[in-house]
């Protein structure tokens, strides 16, 4: 090859060379092309400290991690339960360096401005309790958030040790962006509300309140109306701070999910009027009544009840029927409860109804009540421990169910006892009256007389009988 041409040859393999090394540094360093806000919005996923070390990564790193308006926090991952091996200085300095880390955040040279969600889980221990009795600085981190920009907030609290409960502050509630608001103490009764006067919370739609303390009856009520656009709301209130609220009012015009789950302590009354309703799911083992304003819209209810009285009174539960008369499916529990027979006889028509699971219920009266009252009913459900007293024969319903007679196809019998006799009598009256009765599913099926009765039993349908040990499962025949 003659000079010339060696010399433009080498010249275009070095241009190739470069080019190729050049696409190599670029496919190496895609992220630097990236925008500031696609970075930042990287960043939100962590940990705002993980996000805060990325700024010695060069000097265009120094301010992009302000740039995600999300602060996510998490003290646990930095401190310790005291214990006799950590000096309490040492502690304390690490405390204290987690503190002044968020106060730079919030309040100093590295400012993150506006905050858009804010997520602190917080561990109260020993050091703080020596350093910073009545935690000011966590209402001044909450209050310094709560702007019209905020849309999130997730605050969680946990302690080892004696500490007064916090009242949020009351910007916190006047947040007109605010979407989601969720409040948790992990372990005892650590955040507090005092009256609500001034709720501003318009674009609220979810509320999330765990161990907290209402110091009145109207909070609650001042809360929820100050959120026109609530969709879902959960509590699970703590052990203390209800005993001296006679009414806890559940009232709001958009709300579609309610769940309560408590199982001791309150000694009042439930009003529930929420007209859009979808879902209901209730745990109260101690309460004097419940009423529910009809809704339309209603498709599940859960409800595991039982009343303050024990077995020397009994729950008003009338009006709750007729709130819930409307829902698609129904999970019924009582616990220690009597109910007036007036009430079952007085029970509405469940026109909606297809699925009924009853767990622990008083006696065989409302069972024949309710199937009595559910003309569509498709498939049954009886689970364990399901008749705590009660009369021991089973009354057939006068007259025949319509259910039987057209709709119900399934039932299932979970029993890990075994079966009881006015159990045994209740199986063989659904298998000789339900006339379109596809399946029955029987557990356990160790009880050799029940399954020679069932066999033998007289059926109104080809059913197909199962037995197993666990639900959806066995021999059958």
């Amino acid at each position: 090859m003659p000079p010339k041409d060696l010399f433009a040859f080498n010249i275009i393999g070095t241009q190739k060379k470069q080019e190729r090394q050049t696409m190599m540094d670029e496919e190496q360093d895609r992220i630097s092309n990236l925008s500031d806000d696609v970075l930042a919005h990287i960043l939100s996923f962590l940990e705002l400290r993980d996000a805060f070390k990325t700024m010695i990564l060069s000097k265009r790193w120094e301010k992009v991690w302000t740039l995600t308006h999300i602060i996510n926090l998490n003290n646990k991952s930095c401190v310790r339960r005291f214990d006799q091996r950590l000096s309490l200085d040492k502690e304390i300095r690490r405390r204290t360096t987690f503190i002044n880390f968020i106060n730079g955040v919030l309040f100093g040279h590295n400012m993150i401005f506006p905050v858009k969600a804010f997520t602190l889980s917080y561990y109260f221990g020993y050091a703080d309790f020596i350093r910073y009795r009545h935690s000011p600085y966590i209402i001044k981190w909450v209050d310094a958030v709560s702007t019209n920009d905020l849309e999130k907030f997730d605050f969680s609290i946990s302690i080892d040790c004696t500490f007064p409960a916090l009242n949020m502050p009351p910007t916190l509630f006047q947040c007109q962006n605010l979407v989601t608001l969720s409040l948790e103490s992990i372990n005892r009764v650590l955040i507090r509300f005092d009256v609500l006067e001034t709720v501003y919370l318009l674009s609220l739609k979810y509320l999330r309140l765990v161990k907290v303390r209402f110091e009145e009856e109207n909070t609650l009520k001042n809360l929820l109306s100050g959120c026109p656009v609530l969709e879902e709301l959960y509590m699970e209130p703590g052990d203390t701070g209800f005993k001296s609220i006679p009414h806890f009012y559940f009232i709001s015009p958009s709300l579609k999910i309610l769940k309560w789950k408590r199982e001791e302590g309150f000694r009042g009354y439930f009003v529930v009027k929420a007209p859009k309703l979808e879902h209901l799911h209730f745990v109260e083992h101690s309460m004097l009544g419940f009423s529910m304003s009809v809704s339309p819209s209603l498709v599940s209810v859960v409800m595991d009840i039982g009343s303050s009285f024990g077995h020397h009174g009994h729950i008003s539960v009338e009006k709750l029927f007729q709130g819930i008369s409307n829902a698609q499916k129904l999970e019924w529990s009582t616990h220690h409860t009597f109910m007036a027979k007036v009430e079952f006889d007085n029970l509405p028509e469940f026109c909606n109804l297809t699925h009924l699971k009853i767990g622990s219920c008083q006696d065989l009266y409302f069972v024949s009540s309710i199937i009595q009252h559910s003309p569509h009913l498709k498939h049954l459900i009886f689970d364990k421990d399901h008749f705590i007293s009660g009369p021991m024969t089973w009354m057939p319903p006068v007259p025949v169910p319509s259910c039987l007679i057209s709709h119900l196809e399934t039932v299932e019998i979970i029993a890990p006892e075994g079966q009881t006799s006015y159990e045994i009598e209740l199986i063989l009256y659904l298998l000789h009256m339900g006339k379109v009765l596809k399946k029955m599913v029987v557990t356990p099926f160790s009880c050799i007389d029940l399954r020679r009765k069932l066999w033998e039993s007289p059926k109104a349908s080809r059913c197909k009988i199962v037995f197993s040990d666990f639900p959806a499962g066995g021999t059958s025949r």
